[in-house]
């Protein structure tokens, strides 16, 4: 395939000159250093590796997409209109109270990162979907900046177009596009004041911060705040002496029910549709990871078409919930620890994931039995796809190994870019061992 023989091509190149390369690398470490390409008080861990796809790929990832969109759609207008279908989520009172509540522009999941498993001429699987707080926008933009300057990319770009993606001027487009539908035939300002909102401490503020400026450049008066501190009065939500017409909301659903008793003000504007959410709160329904035990549980889903079901066997790796699994199950658990992963429900970053391989067969049955009666899932080990690229060690660069992980950034529906993570170990994430490396779509010059 063209965009895997140019990444040959540009190890080749690397190989070729390894020394002057690797203080190259280091000069653009410097850059991103001082960037905001921030984690954590970090600078980004990458790599001095870019992957390539053809337009063709990406129109692969359009349709992927489409197909699961509308699965999605379907299980969420279940879950408004059926309480039994509810019942299998089982989440909390009042979660489920905000989760009933309609955004009010048409569109329940306006952003997530739909996270892939990706070979080339191999099926796709889903890793999992981040639609409540996706984050990551501002690493692709600075890495995919800075990396575009890569002395070993000279000669490639000699005979090829490397574009980016825009993921945060496209955001604006859609928060706006939704709030125009919400504010219709309601008394709302033409150019809403915007909430950037999560809780102090969270999140990523260095991101933050790059989409408040570019919203304020834009012509709209914008915050970044804590839910803790709006006021609602009069059926308006006010954050100290600012009305607050949009929310992009970055706070986790699980943390707002935690704080609900401090966010008062928030949710009774929420529920009021007083305010703009963008995303909504049904988010959580896609979010959370028990969406792919139940997808994979025909009886529960008997709404869906049978090509739909045949996606999701394609697509999305075996899942079940470990307290709900029978004895056969549990036995191939046990037996064949190689074979399967264990994940909590409602988590992020790699936190709480157990790969069977990583651990004796001993260690295994302990973890299996500490989360038998937690809520864990138990699901099908996907192999990490992977590939040569170029590494660090004790000073110099060299080619190693490395499993990747591709993230599909959907507003709206639609595709709007791609976000990488790479890892040598069984399980990619912030938690174990995590470098982001930039996407560049090729195209003949």
């Amino acid at each position: 395939m063209q965009a895997n023989n140019l990444i040959d091509e540009y190890l080749r190149v690397v190989k070729g000159d390894i020394e002057n390369y690797y203080k190259d690398y280091q000069f653009l470490k410097e850059r991103v250093k001082n960037s905001t390409a921030i984690y954590k008080g970090e600078p980004v861990d990458f790599l001095y590796q870019p992957l390539f796809f053809t337009k063709e790929e990406v129109r692969g990832f359009e349709n992927l997409l489409m197909t699961l969109n509308r699965i999605i759609k379907k299980v969420i207008n279940e879950y408004r209109n059926s309480a039994k279908f509810r019942s299998y989520f089982a989440f909390p009172k009042l979660m489920e109270e905000l989760l009933l509540v309609k955004p009010g522009y048409g569109v329940d999941i306006p952003m997530g990162r739909f996270d892939i498993f990706y070979q080339p001429d191999a099926s796709v699987k889903f890793c999992e979907l981040n639609t409540d707080g996706a984050s990551a926008m501002n690493e692709v933009r600075v890495l995919q900046k800075v990396m575009l300057d890569a002395k070993a990319l000279n000669m490639i770009k000699k005979n090829y177009q490397l574009t980016g993606f825009e993921l945060f001027y496209s955001w604006l487009d859609t928060i706006i596009k939704n709030y125009r539908i919400f504010a219709e035939g309601k008394n709302k300002r033409d150019r809403p004041n915007i909430a950037i909102m999560d809780f102090d401490g969270e999140g990523t503020i260095y991101e933050f911060k790059e989409f408040q400026k570019r919203f304020i450049q834009a012509g709209y008066q914008t915050v970044i705040c804590d839910p803790r501190d709006f006021n609602y009065t009069n059926g308006k939500l006010y954050y100290k002496n600012i009305e607050i017409d949009l929310i992009y909301r970055r706070a986790t659903t699980g943390r707002l029910i935690e704080e609900s008793k401090s966010i008062t003000d928030f949710i009774k504007a929420y529920k009021d549709g007083a305010v703009c959410v963008v995303g909504g709160l049904v988010s959580q329904i896609i979010h959370n990871k028990l969406f792919f035990a139940i997808l994979h549980d025909k009886k529960k889903v008997d709404f869906l078409t049978e090509q739909e079901y045949d996606f999701i066997k394609m697509h999305i790796p075996y899942t079940a919930v470990i307290a709900d699994a029978n004895s056969k199950v549990m036995d191939s658990l046990l037996d064949n620890k190689n074979k399967y992963i264990l994940k909590p429900f409602d988590r992020f970053a790699g936190k709480g994931v157990y790969a069977g391989r990583d651990f004796s067969n001993l260690k295994w049955q302990d973890i299996v039995e500490r989360v038998r009666g937690r809520d864990y899932l138990l699901q099908e080990f996907v192999e990490i796809p992977g590939r040569e690229m170029i590494s660090e060690k004790e000073g110099k660069l060299l080619i190693e190994r490395y499993g990747y992980l591709l993230g599909l950034f959907s507003y709206n529906g639609l595709l709007q870019g791609l976000y990488t993570r790479v890892g040598r170990k069984n399980i990619i994430a912030a938690a174990g061992e995590s470098f982001t490396i930039p996407n560049y779509i090729i195209e003949k010059r």
